[in-house]
């Protein structure tokens, strides 16, 4: 199959193409004032501590003290993050031995495209939780050392913490990834867990017991109003509670046959490749390698679904969880603590035109016809790649509205 044969390259060409027209939809997007992504990013300390407000609090500084406009300031961050990000996944991703079913999981609806597909989601704050575990898988298999990966993990976690609170529900990511790597499991090295764990506990702590008032965000807003900026969709929600947002949701029957359908066949090829993935028991530890890696990854999965029913936008939630047990799958492949047994499934027909023409067929079928809505009531959108490229005439104007100073 073509796509087998030109593996390397066609991964080069789509990560290309994906790096430009997110950078090309940050920047058109970035003076557009319904852009909520940047109603996130701009939230700051100026009205007291809030959550999410760490990164917003150093930017906005920054910005004020050189006179740059903030909303320049952060699409240089996202476009940075994006171009981090992508280079990351490339490199997890360009020497693995190319088959189907690894090619069906990267082209997934709910991965790397969904934010493209659906530009509510870009430029969002998880990509720095995406950033964060490819760095902690990638630190540990260059060192082996685990004491260094803890070290790691407790310094950016309690950052992550901060400016992305929903972090929390994909910690489970970085914890099992200290589980694994650590040699000898007793209870001096969960006592030194829980001791490298307590500024992230603190940061958890701070975040659902000092809730921004109103009156607080107010000041907030009003701050921003004197750099030129304006509080968005993110700063109104500030001092909502977990009630208030779980109240906004009326999930029913349709919408959940929907989203089992979203997630069946989004998850498909990654379920799959899991499912016919055993642990390498020369570099695992009876302890873990004596369970199957598909129930580890499940369990790693399970938390985050608690995501759907406190927010609307299940799109991001399924996008998140998808592209974490992405990362975190493919990192203990890469460096062979995972063994894909390489008996998956395959058509068998006479013919190889009738063959490649039906995995082609199920290769456009499964990724390139259909995307997740960012918002969990919307139908199903149609063709991401062509959307993607459909949309970029409606915001060419908006490029000549970007402002470097303020």
């Amino acid at each position: 199959m073509f796509l087998d044969k030109n593996y390397k390259f066609i991964l080069k060409s789509y990560l290309g193409f994906l790096l430009i027209i997110s950078i090309y939809y940050l920047a058109s997007r970035n003076s557009d004032l319904t852009y909520n992504a940047m109603s996130e990013w701009v939230i700051n300390y100026q009205g007291g501590f809030v959550r999410r407000g760490l990164i917003g609090e150093i930017v906005f500084q920054i910005s004020k003290v050189f006179n740059i406009n903030l909303r320049f300031s952060f699409f240089v961050i996202q476009s940075l993050l994006y171009l981090v990000f992508y280079f990351l996944i490339y490199d997890l991703l360009k020497n693995l031995k190319s088959n189907y079913f690894i090619l069906l999981s990267i082209f997934s609806p709910i991965f790397i495209i969904f934010p493209i597909a659906e530009l509510e989601a870009i430029g969002r704050k998880e990509v720095l939780i995406f950033i964060c575990l490819l760095l902690s898988i990638k630190l540990y298999f260059k060192f082996y050392s685990n004491n260094l990966l803890i070290s790691f993990i407790s310094f950016i976690f309690p950052i992550l913490l901060l400016t992305f609170e929903a972090s929390i529900f994909y910690s489970f990511y970085f914890i099992f990834l200290i589980l694994l790597t650590r040699h000898k499991i007793n209870l001096s090295f969960f006592f030194r867990l829980f001791l490298f764990s307590f500024p992230s506990l603190v940061c958890i702590y701070a975040i659902y017991s000092y809730p921004h008032s109103p009156e607080e965000t107010v000041k907030m807003c009003e701050e921003l109003k004197k750099i030129g900026e304006q509080c968005g969709l993110a700063t109104i929600f500030l001092s909502k509670s977990i009630g208030f947002h779980s109240s906004e949701l009326g999930w029913n029957i349709f919408y959940i046959l929907r989203y089992f359908f979203i997630l069946v066949i989004g998850f498909f090829a990654l379920i799959y490749l899991a499912y016919n993935t055993k642990f390498n028991f020369s570099k695992t530890d009876p302890w873990v390698s004596r369970n199957s890696f598909i129930y580890y990854l499940i369990i790693l999965m399970l938390p985050t679904l608690v995501m759907f029913v406190i927010a609307v936008d299940t799109g991001r939630w399924t996008h998140i969880t998808y592209t974490c047990s992405f990362i975190f799958y493919f990192g203990l492949l890469k460096h062979k603590i995972l063994i894909l047994n390489n008996k998956l499934f395959e058509i068998k027909l006479s013919s190889l035109r009738i063959k490649n023409f039906l995995y082609s067929f199920f290769f456009f079928l499964i990724c390139l016809s259909w995307n997740p809505k960012a918002v969990y009531h919307e139908d199903l959108g149609s063709f991401p790649i062509y959307r993607a490229l459909e949309k970029i005439p409606n915001y060419y104007n908006n490029l000549f509205e970007i402002k470097l100073l303020r």
